[in-house]
């Protein structure tokens, strides 16, 4: 078995990354949520790497986009309980990382959760999840987004015929607008009336500003700015029309709005009241 830091380097670890944040918020008595599994992914990791993002100019990035992430894991929380309210009980977490919505969500009664990553991302995190029961029916499938993930979540018995909840984060910046438009299509063509999407959209030019690329050389080891060669996404269309254009009715929540309604301060690297600071925005939509 190879240890934490060698089956979590280079873009994988950026999941690590998330997981010190969302331990970090777990140990808030203001937590937004709680995430006990974040810690034993930590731990999992190893000292050596836990040190890149927790300590130096490591800590200094981790510490700023940790009110992102927050955020952004409490939205999409609370979007996947309200798709479960509106009648899903299938849900697909696309490029899942670390999450373990399967085990700290209250899923309903036969609820089926479907989380797809690369294989050595879910090698660590079933490794560090052995003897954890989730408290939903949960099938992890190893996959490529640029193959043919669809016919994996079949055979694992997805059923399309269904109201899915679907979840993109993460993702939408690493793809071209055609990579992006084939992800959609393919969401699209599993999805029964009655499903909902939730979506972090992100393009090249709304964080590839001053700021963040300050932040991205402050980064453990220069990883964020080798992802940000990996950015692509050079959509210009408002997100909202592009979700429309694939048959979505979306809403946006903006982040000075999410923060106002948690009462958290907006993210430096995102606030629009600060010079050269980078966008995100965050949708939910149904069909």
């Amino acid at each position: 078995m190879t240890d934490g830091h060698e089956r979590l380097a280079g873009v994988s670890s950026t999941a690590l990354f998330v997981g010190i944040t969302r331990a970090a918020e777990s140990r808030r008595q203001d937590r937004l949520f709680e995430d006990p599994l974040a810690t034993r992914f930590v731990d999992a990791a190893g000292a050596e790497q836990q040190a890149a993002w927790t300590q130096g100019e490591g800590r200094l990035f981790t510490d700023a986009m940790g009110d992102y992430f927050a955020l952004r894991t409490r939205y999409f929380d609370d979007y996947f309980m309200q798709a479960c309210a509106a009648g899903c009980r299938q849900a697909v977490l696309l490029a899942a990382g670390l999450d373990t919505r399967a085990f700290r969500l209250h899923w309903p009664a036969g609820t089926r959760l479907f989380e797809l990553d690369q294989p050595e991302v879910l090698d660590f995190k079933e490794h560090v999840l052995q003897g954890e029961v989730p408290r939903c029916e949960r099938e992890v499938i190893a996959a490529d987004l640029r193959e043919d993930w669809p016919a994996l979540l079949m055979k694992h018995g997805f059923r399309a015929d269904e109201p899915t909840a679907w979840l993109v984060e993460g993702i939408l910046v690493y793809l071209t607008a055609r990579d992006a438009d084939h992800l959609l299509d393919r969401i699209g063509a599993l999805s029964a009336p009655g499903s909902h999407l939730a979506v972090e959209h992100v393009t090249r030019s709304m964080v590839n500003t001053d700021q963040a690329q300050e932040a991205a050389a402050a980064s453990p080891g220069g990883i964020m700015n080798m992802l940000s060669g990996l950015w692509k996404n050079e959509m210009a269309q408002p997100p909202a029309e592009w979700l429309a254009d694939h048959g979505w009715s979306a809403e946006e929540e903006l982040l000075t709005d999410l923060a106002k309604r948690h009462e958290r301060p907006v993210p430096p690297a995102f606030d629009p009241a600060l010079p050269g600071t980078g966008r995100v925005r965050l949708l939910a939509a149904d069909r």
